[in-house]
């Protein structure tokens, strides 16, 4: 299975080294068969940015901080093969529109067909994709997590994101819970993947 992990996986990780986030990205640092897992540049791009400007949440910090480079050395090298920008894969959709600014007010699955070229039929005929974009309805976020999933040929996303798993299933992709894909994979015991948000700024 190709899943592609966004930044609230990374960050339920960093602040969870028993947990299934960290399960996860452990199994996909080991290049296992069973989990193609893979970040883009745009998605570590968000998680260099809010760890060391924008700061973020964490258990029981309800005031975000930022990290140091010094505090963030140990993670970051747990899952250099992942996190190294070498090995990122990639999108053409970062943190603003840019270029596809003109597309503001299509429907979400003609927006994402004209940026990844994938299958238009199985982008509108998805309910969940049906919306005009606009810069109120959709967080940018979402949308390079979206479009660098489809442009990678994931089968899934694993998201804590709220949004984000309200897309699901978006054409073929689906939208799993981390506790969810852990749990599918034998990782934790279903009975374990309780549905709660990851801490985020």
């Amino acid at each position: 299975m190709r899943v592609e992990f966004d930044t609230t996986v990374l960050w339920g990780a960093f602040h969870n080294p028993t947990g299934a986030c960290f399960k996860l990205l452990a199994l996909a640092a080991q290049r296992a068969p069973v989990l193609d897992g893979f970040i883009t540049d745009a998605i570590g791009a968000e998680f260099w940015w809010r760890a060391t400007q924008q700061g973020v949440k964490g258990p029981g910090r309800p005031v975000p901080r930022t990290y140091t480079k010094q505090e963030l050395a140990p993670f970051l090298d747990a899952f250099e093969v992942l996190i190294e920008p070498a090995n990122l894969a990639r999108t053409s959709m970062g943190r603003s529109l840019g270029q596809n600014a003109s597309l503001v007010g299509l429907p979400l699955g003609e927006f994402l067909h004209v940026v990844t070229g994938v299958d238009r039929d199985a982008l509108l005929s998805a309910a969940t994709l049906a919306f005009p974009i606009t810069f109120e309805s959709m967080d940018l976020a979402d949308l390079h997590v979206i479009c660098g999933a489809l442009q990678n040929r994931a089968d899934a996303i694993c998201s804590s994101d709220g949004r984000l798993l309200g897309y699901d299933p978006i054409g073929e992709v689906r939208v799993l819970r981390p506790g969810q894909l852990a749990a599918q994979l034998g990782l934790i015991e279903s009975g374990s993947a309780v549905p709660r948000r990851a801490h985020q700024a």
